[in-house]
């Protein structure tokens, strides 16, 4: 009887660890592509991606991956969006903004008033970025429209697609929700804040503090926040790292956070830890799909990743119990199994 329970132990723990190993086993990369120096700005929408890094090279993949074509604009690209028809593209780079067709074709440039500009509506008529370092500042057809200042420097902006409401994180420690040049709210979130995205509708904001000027080796206080439209706080978590990137789907229902600790991280809207995914460099850059289903990030490890979300690891904490979880249920199964018939035994005897 005590070797059938020995079997029967070494039985479950092989079964249990099948099941950890399937979990590891998944790959979340799609596909992965190396640039030519750090990858710095990313999107992805309706089946095509694009990327930048720093040096000022620009990549257009389709979904397989594959580099339709490039173009190299010699200086870093801030922002890159798609038009809502999936007919061009545009490209934020300082004070100018390059439009190709999703083909490769050139088709126009423009430049507004003296700025460092961040992103552009989709239909490329509204362009939100800052002026003087502390003005934030919405341009219209290449003029200005209404600008606001702020107490510290504008670190990054995003802009409703209709141009009227625009998401402003500030070296001043705030993260503010303008309309039209007026404050809706602002909220004080203790350190400086360095990326921001706001729904379409407004609905939603997302934040992250942290630096650009430190090499994090020790973990500090840095957060990411979510507000609902009106300025509530609805949450926040503690990543330990600069979080260098946000990004929100449609919705609201799922966040993508690209952090100083290599990973891209994948919250759900009430907040839970969902996904992480880790590189071998800091990540700058994360755009989530619509659906939530994939992310796409680029890293300073030259690369640009596009994940599906899924088979992204869970994160470590929870991952870790949860797989002790799985292990331990069936052996404590088997022990209490054996342990009735070798009591039963026993009593027969």
């Amino acid at each position: 009887m005590k070797n059938f329970i020995v079997i029967l132990l070494i039985l479950g723990l092989i079964s249990s660890f099948g099941i950890v190993l399937g979990e590891e086993n998944s790959d979340p990369v799609i596909w992965k592509y190396k640039t030519s120096s750090w990858a710095t700005a990313v999107t992805t929408m309706g089946g095509y991606s694009a990327a930048s890094s720093i040096d000022g090279s620009f990549y257009f993949f389709d979904k397989s991956g594959s580099a339709l074509w490039q173009h190299n604009f010699g200086k870093r690209i801030t922002s890159i969006v798609f038009s809502e028809d999936l007919k061009n593209v545009s490209s934020v780079v300082g004070e100018r903004v390059y439009i190709f067709s999703t083909s490769g074709d050139y088709l126009k440039d423009f430049k507004s008033v003296k700025g460092g500009f961040i992103t552009i509506t989709p239909d490329g008529n509204y362009v939100g970025g800052s002026s003087s370092d502390v003005y934030a500042m919405v341009y219209k057809d290449g003029r200005p429209l209404w600008d606001y200042k702020t107490d510290g420097k504008v670190n990054y902006v995003s802009l409703t697609p209709d141009g009227q409401t625009m998401a402003v994180a500030s070296s001043d420690n705030h993260a503010y929700l303008l309309r039209s040049g007026f404050l809706m709210w602002k909220y004080d979130a203790k350190m400086p804040v360095i990326s921001v995205a706001v729904t379409p509708d407004s609905s939603y904001l997302v934040c992250g503090t942290g630096s650009f000027e430190s090499d994090e080796e020790i973990q500090k206080d840095y957060r990411i926040f979510l507000f609902d439209g009106q300025g509530k706080l609805l949450w926040n978590q503690k990543i330990g790292y600069t979080v260098s990137s946000v990004s929100i789907t449609p919705d609201g229902s799922y966040i993508a956070i690209g952090s100083w600790d290599n990973k891209v991280h994948i919250f759900s809207n009430s907040g839970k830890h969902l996904k992480e995914f880790k590189t071998e460099g800091k990540i700058w850059s994360v755009s989530i799909t619509p659906d939530g289903k994939n992310v796409i990030a680029g890293s300073t490890d030259m690369h640009v990743y596009f994940l599906d979300v899924d088979s992204m690891q869970k994160p470590e904490k929870s991952s870790s119990s949860i797989n002790l979880m799985y292990v331990a249920i069936p052996i404590l199964i088997i022990l209490a199994a054996g342990s009735f018939i070798y009591t039963k035994k026993i009593k027969k005897k």
